[in-house]
């Protein structure tokens, strides 16, 4: 089995917030420690992927409009340069990626009929809904693993840190609602 709540597409930098728990478990000795960590953790931080050259998805995910809403997201506010949708779309397409190495290794780790519990927060990047949970299960299935549930059992999320974009909080829950879902997911 396997219980697990990956980063979320939320930009939160793990690294910084985790410093001190980095050090005394030790991942890292000394500052520059952390440059390596953040480069291999799984959802890249922001900073670390806006300035990159478009980032695509590795893989396809048919039936769904992952690609549509990562183009939406690209096309917002491109007078803001690195600012911009290109790279708030470069970090969701890196997470997205990740996911795809994630569920991968699930599946490989996984004994037949092994089930895995994954909860995650979806997002609303530059205004755009992102439901990270409905992905993250199609890119399981496409893995081999198979979907059992999508629950979610909270309902409301709230913080400007989230939504990262000119929409704030009480604007975006009128048209978007921030949750936690629990991603149940089997081996075959």
């Amino acid at each position: 089995m396997i219980i697990t709540s990956p980063p979320y597409l939320n930009n939160y930098h793990y690294n910084r917030n985790t410093r001190p728990q980095l050090y005394w478990l030790g991942y890292a000795e000394k500052p520059h420690d952390l440059k390596a960590l953040e480069a291999a953790n799984f959802g890249k931080y922001w900073q670390t992927v806006r300035e990159l050259p478009t980032v695509e998805l590795a893989f396809t995910l048919p039936d769904t409009d992952i690609v549509e809403r990562l183009e939406q997201v690209r096309s917002c506010h491109p007078e803001r340069g690195i600012d911009g949708g290109h790279g708030w779309a470069n970090y969701a397409a890196t997470y997205f990626n990740d996911c795809s190495v994630f569920a991968r290794n699930m599946q490989r780790v996984l004994k037949p009929g092994g089930t895995a519990l994954i909860v995650i927060g979806n997002s609303i990047l530059q205004g755009v809904f992102m439901p990270t949970d409905q992905y993250l299960a199609k890119i399981a299935e496409m893995a081999g693993l198979d979907i059992v549930n999508l629950d979610i059992p909270r309902t409301t999320r709230v913080g400007n840190s989230i939504i990262q974009s000119d929409v704030r909080v009480a604007r975006a829950q009128k048209s978007h609602q921030l949750y936690e879902a629990v991603v149940e997911l089997r081996k075959r």
